[in-house]
């Protein structure tokens, strides 16, 4: 990611179930990064593999 990119970032808040915060937790740990981290991943992937109905 380049820095460009970085300073254009978005907010987004999400309340999520106590047990996939913990999971989340859990795997942040494990990779030794934050939550905001191993989300910001997990959904900057999830968005960029699925595929989308083309607008009409």
């Amino acid at each position: 990611m380049q820095y460009n990119e970085m300073a254009s970032r978005g907010r987004v808040t999400a309340y999520l179930p106590e047990e996939i915060q913990k999971a989340l937790e859990e795997w942040a740990e494990e990779e030794s990064r934050s939550v905001s981290s191993l989300t910001t991943y997990l959904l900057t992937k999830s968005v960029r593999e699925t595929p989308r109905a083309e607008k009409r």
